[in-house]
């Protein structure tokens, strides 16, 4: 069992926490939690519809493709941009990073950095200055913006920093677009190169699930889906709701949880460890991967192979709803994508290439994964409920069932990882500062910044990574 999945050792079974006000029983958003409080401060201006055309330099002219108008283009980028008038009302348009929002439970945000870091294997360490790289010593001056891609470009100045917080796709597609990436790639789309690093983009990771499905045919067993398939019974888990918060639409099909060890579920065969010891480190990257990439990679292969051999260490995740379905989700990829630019036209979207399997050792635990799953089904308090194992077959062989993962494979929504804190010489993007090597004052707060993706839900160690430098920048 793991009684507290937030504790940093999330190996063992567990109820899955959830973000739920326990007066109301209604959903507490990062929203409501960490904006709403705050919506009022008169240092604090959000503009929503708006796409970000690229981050401004000091003594750069930037790319000049980002700011030009494309006439008769009504690209948006991440949605419909709404009518936005003056965009911050009657104040200026300069933003400053003076004041910081005054976050609460900073406490456990610290317990969160701190296993974050021992979990890479790092020290914290005091502010330091950024490495040498090309072109060091860039300063970030600002953002140009535009809500469609056939708008002016519009300007917003920074006195302090830039936090950029786009997410694992599109924060290294901004990068990118403003300079700030593998220098042949920015040269071959007429991109200025403002600082080479090669690593931007290039260490994307997800933990990819695959679904099967095992309906229950006991119905006396109340499930889910016989909920929402019945109208009176529908309606009266809305009026238990909305009555007194209780019921079923208090809690999510997805329930019960479980991260479980590899050793724990291939009777301890180590054939799945020993094929990836074998492994050279470049063997599975995209082909003519940087140097740095490629060491970058070695040290985290090391750490990944060492995980999947201790019996206390998640290497998969098993996600159980009460309707029937184990899917399965792999919690250490090997396996390595891509987010590549397709212009230089910061609304069309990125190229992004997941490579999901690309690393073989990933599909075997995914295999060891849905064989465990027969297992589980066959112990006695399942069987209570007349599982029908359908996607795979109980009969399906090993073949059949890999060819299934193959075809099936999917996201989980977690992608990060792909502007790693490492070391510049290992492909590294931003420093332990979370600083752009080779910037003095650009940073990226989101999920990018992980160079490895932690084997559990990512919700909380994004929390604490945004409050750590809430309250220590």
């Amino acid at each position: 069992m793991a009684p507290d999945p937030n504790s940093g050792d999330v190996a063992g079974a567990s109820f899955m926490p959830v973000d739920i006000d326990p007066i109301n029983q209604t959903r507490c958003s990062a929203r409501r939690a960490y904006y709403d409080p705050y919506s009022t401060r008169p240092n604090l201006w959000v503009s929503t519809g708006q796409t970000v055309t690229q981050i401004l330099f000091e003594g750069l002219t930037g790319n000049t493709n980002s700011s030009i108008p494309v006439s008769g283009d009504s690209n948006v980028g991440q949605g419909d941009a709404p009518n936005t008038g003056n965009l911050f009302g009657n104040a200026s348009t300069t933003i400053t990073a003076q004041h910081k929002l005054e976050l609460r439970d900073i406490g456990r945000s610290k317990t969160l950095w701190t296993a974050f870091k021992r979990w890479l294997g790092m020290q914290k360490q005091k502010r330091q200055a950024v490495p040498s790289v090309p072109n060091s010593g860039l300063r970030a001056v600002g953002v140009e913006f535009a809500p469609d891609s056939s708008s002016p470009r519009r300007n917003v100045s920074a006195t302090r920093e830039v936090i950029i917080s786009a997410g694992a796709i599109h924060s290294p597609q901004l990068l990118k677009i403003s300079g700030i990436g593998p220098s042949a790639e920015l040269q071959a789309l007429q991109i200025p190169v403002a600082i080479d690093l090669p690593g931007v983009g290039t260490n994307l990771q997800d933990h990819y699930l695959v679904g099967v499905s095992y309906p229950y045919k006991n119905q006396s067993y109340i499930t889910s889906s016989i909920i929402a398939a019945n109208a009176t019974l529908m309606k009266q888990a809305e009026a238990d709701f909305y009555a007194n918060r209780t019921g079923p639409l208090t809690s999510g099909p997805p329930d019960g949880d479980a991260f479980p060890p590899l050793l724990a579920i291939t009777n301890g065969s180590t054939a799945i460890i020993d094929a990836a010891n074998m492994q050279s480190a470049g063997a599975f990257l995209v082909n003519n991967s940087d140097t740095t990439v490629t060491a970058g990679f070695d040290a985290q292969h090391r750490l990944l192979v060492n995980a999947l051999q201790n019996s206390s260490r998640a290497a998969y995740e098993l996600l159980n709803t009460n309707y029937g379905s184990f899917s399965v989700a792999n919690m250490r990829p090997f396996s390595r994508g891509t987010i590549m630019l397709q212009s230089s036209n910061p609304f069309n979207p990125p190229l992004i290439d997941p490579r999901y399997g690309s690393n073989p050792i990933d599909l075997e635990v995914l295999l060891a994964a849905v064989l465990f799953n027969r297992q589980i089904l066959a112990t006695e308090a399942m069987q209570i409920l007349q599982p029908q194992q359908l996607v795979p077959t109980l009969t399906a062989d090993n073949d059949t069932i890999m060819d299934i993962i193959r075809k099936g494979i999917q996201t989980e929504y977690h992608p990060s990882c792909s502007c790693p804190m490492l070391p510049f010489n290992m492909g590294g993007v931003v420093d332990p500062n979370l600083l752009v090597y080779g910037t003095q004052n650009l940073r990226i707060v989101d999920a990018s910044i992980m160079p490895m993706i932690p084997a559990s839900h990512l919700q909380a160690v994004m929390y604490g990574i945004a409050e750590k430098v809430s309250t220590d920048s």
